[in-house]
């Protein structure tokens, strides 16, 4: 017997029901954080639809959230990234546990483009996250409802990454979290959130190499060859490695006649 057309807005959660439900929706995909999971309604991150991000500064912990999760998703689908701001570093993917030869790398040069671009993908139900960083500023909320509208149509979870200034924007994204570095610590404020009302903030405790490379060149951790030596490693340098490096220019190889 079909379900009635009540049951179907219930069960899509497109009815407001005004804080009247019999029992919380814990439809969420846990995030690798016991205190987050707590803190959001669905007990976790939404399976599907737009989650807004907004932080004025890059490499403070965004990625280091989400990874957990993005690490579980690649179990199920390709990985989508939609113009990040550095070139991704693919050792860091693999050491984090995300296959390489499963995410997928795009840099689209016109704001048509990107929106194009992301929007099919979304809605093709072949991945099962895309990250996604517009160099506009603020999108039009028809852009974004749109945005939304195929991620929920493609059963992807689409994050984007957006300015801490559009947090006074109205947005078509049921969850969006504001991200802002400490000092040891990156704390999240829940400015919205599906199934109730927004949370208090939150602090994170994060990898102390996050926060050493926030801070200026000259102030971060450094090897001498002494202390090299003494660990057994001389002969290599011991560095961080960030999920995002700085893009570098490919080498052009040519011949000795100059025709590549």
């Amino acid at each position: 017997m079909s379900s009635s057309p009540l049951q179907t807005l219930l069960d899509r959660h497109q009815l407001w029901r005004a804080g009247l439900t019999s029992a919380p929706d814990k439809s969420g995909l846990h995030t690798g954080f016991a205190a987050l999971d707590a803190a959001l309604h669905l007990g976790g991150w939404p399976p599907d639809g737009s989650t807004e991000l907004l932080c004025d500064q890059l490499g403070i912990g965004e990625l280091w959230l989400l990874m957990p999760s993005l690490v579980e998703r690649s179990q199920h689908g390709p990985i989508a990234w939609i113009n990040p701001p550095c070139t991704p570093n693919i050792a860091a993917w693999e050491h984090h546990g995300l296959a390489a030869h499963r995410q997928l790398l795009l840099s689209p040069k016109l704001l048509a483009d990107q929106l194009w671009a992301a929007e099919e993908i979304l809605r093709s139900g072949v991945f099962s996250a895309v990250l996604s960083w517009f160099s506009c500023r603020e999108l039009q909320d028809r852009q974004l409802r749109r945005l939304h509208v195929a991620a929920k149509e493609g059963q992807c979870w689409h994050l984007h990454f957006r300015s801490g200034h559009c947090a006074q924007q109205v947005s078509p994204a049921p969850l969006r979290l504001q991200l802002a570095a400490e000092t040891d610590s990156l704390l999240l404020r829940v400015i919205k959130q599906p199934g109730g009302p927004a949370a208090p903030e939150l602090l994170l405790a994060r990898p102390k190499e996050l926060y050493h490379r926030q801070r200026p060149v000259k102030d971060w951790p450094s090897f001498t060859s002494v202390d090299l030596a003494q660990h057994g490693t001389s002969r290599r340098r011991l560095r961080l490695i960030p999920a995002l490096q700085p893009a570098r220019p490919t080498p052009i190889r040519t011949d000795q006649r100059g025709v590549q």
